[in-house]
């Protein structure tokens, strides 16, 4: 049986709509891969976040390990440079991976549906998408991201 990990952003969204289509999509667990979980949308900053998840018996989990750090954004010359510094970083990294498969798996055993979270609403256009990407090619499950019409869109390869 193979096992299915999602990612969703919350650009142009509000909480209230962020949470319903996690709840249409029956996700029971985020798992927050911004290095810093600050926001200035309202409702995505830890606490409030973490909240507004609760309220909808979703748990919130912090993964700052798999964060894109400030030095790699602050010194990325374009948001592609940005990403690509990323994937590099992940390769000489490989902690990551298994710090999140930890996460992961705990989540997983308590019959948790498991959605990676960040900024960028467009997976492509996220970190989020590489990491997701990095960790199912090693477990061998396959990742969807969640679309802004609630959709499901199988990531490519």
């Amino acid at each position: 049986m193979t096992c299915t990990i999602y990612t969703i952003g919350y650009e142009k969204r509000s909480i209230d709509e962020y949470v319903d289509l996690l709840v249409a999509a029956q996700i029971a667990a985020v798992v927050d891969v911004r290095e810093t979980a600050w926001s200035y949308k309202p409702g995505f900053s830890k606490t409030a976040f973490e909240a507004a998840l609760a309220a909808r018996n979703i748990r919130y989990v912090h993964a700052k390990f798999a964060g894109n750090p400030k030095e790699l954004r602050r010194n990325a010359a374009t948001h592609d440079a940005c990403l690509a510094a990323y994937r590099k970083y992940l390769g000489r990294t490989p902690d990551v991976i298994d710090q999140l498969d930890e996460v992961i798996l705990e989540l997983h055993a308590e019959g948790r549906r498991i959605a990676l979270t960040c900024f960028e609403r467009h997976p492509g256009d996220c970190h989020r998408s590489i990491v997701a990407d990095a960790w199912a090619r090693v477990k061998k499950w396959r990742v969807e991201h969640l679309a802004g019409d609630g959709c499901r869109r199988l990531a490519t390869a």
